[in-house]
């Protein structure tokens, strides 16, 4: 990084790359962290009674799975972050004619307000920076594979909800008795024998209330889905600095 001759004053360039290369690096350790202590927690409360290692859980544990929780959603976006900030400057490095433009650069009028595209947009704009730089095909196949669909059924979608709504509990207790869905409209039509049916009317929606209910999450369970994710973040992190070394073996040196 500091024999590179980057087309940012150089200064800048290096505090950039290797900085947030660094906070990456902080992030999976920090949630590597957590987990370990999650993991011994686990092993300590099937010593005990429920009630408690509920009031033991609800003390010392509930806090390190909610931080684990969100890791795998936080951890994409940030390897989106930092690759697109440190590429950027390596497509620079590459060619005098790559423009200094990021579209998620802020609107003319609004320079001091910091600008986040939306997950897709952000990730396809990586993509792009990305695209043709040796390894960089396997690291973006590596960031999308964190917090995908599998994570959340497992987890029953429990970061978006934290955020968002309701979450489910963990251990015991119900949330989310009452569900409202909107559905497709019906109306019961007459049949030829005299019978009626119900059928959807083209077009038209309808508000549906019903009973549900979603059920707690057991901690064992949501912790071995989390390590899984950890284990694909510390993947993608390897592919990083595989894709970053090899761009940086290129570049010009000052």
């Amino acid at each position: 990084i500091k024999e590179v001759a980057w087309r940012t004053p150089s200064l800048i360039a290096e505090h950039l790359v290797e900085g947030e290369l660094r906070e990456l690096t902080n992030t999976l350790n920090e949630w590597r962290g957590a987990l370990r202590r999650w993991y011994a927690w686990l092993a300590v409360l099937e010593g005990f009674s429920d009630e408690d290692a509920w009031a033991l859980q609800w003390e010392f544990v509930e806090s390190i799975a909610f931080q684990c929780l969100f890791y795998p959603s936080a951890t994409r976006d940030r390897f989106t972050f930092v690759a697109t900030n440190t590429l950027h400057q390596v497509r620079m490095a590459i060619d005098a004619t790559y423009p200094d433009c990021l579209a998620s650069d802020p609107k003319p009028g609004k320079e001091n307000k910091l600008r986040f595209l939306p997950r897709k947009e952000a990730e396809a704009q990586l993509e792009a920076i990305a695209a043709g730089l040796d390894g960089g095909t396997e690291f973006i196949a590596w960031v999308l594979s964190i917090d995908e669909d599998d994570y959340l059924g497992r987890t029953s979608n429990f970061r978006n909800l934290a955020s968002h709504a309701i979450a489910p509990r963990l251990t015991i207790g119900y949330t989310n008795m009452v569900v409202r869905h909107v559905v497709p409209a019906t109306k019961m039509v007459q049949q030829p024998d005299g019978t009626f049916q119900d059928e959807p009317i083209p077009g038209k929606q309808q508000v549906s209330y019903g009973f549900g209910g979603t059920d707690p999450l057991q901690l064992r369970a949501v912790f071995e889905a989390n390590l899984v994710e950890f284990e694909k973040a510390s993947a993608c992190f390897h592919a990083y600095a595989d894709t970053l070394n090899k761009a940086l073996a290129t570049l010009p040196r000052n």
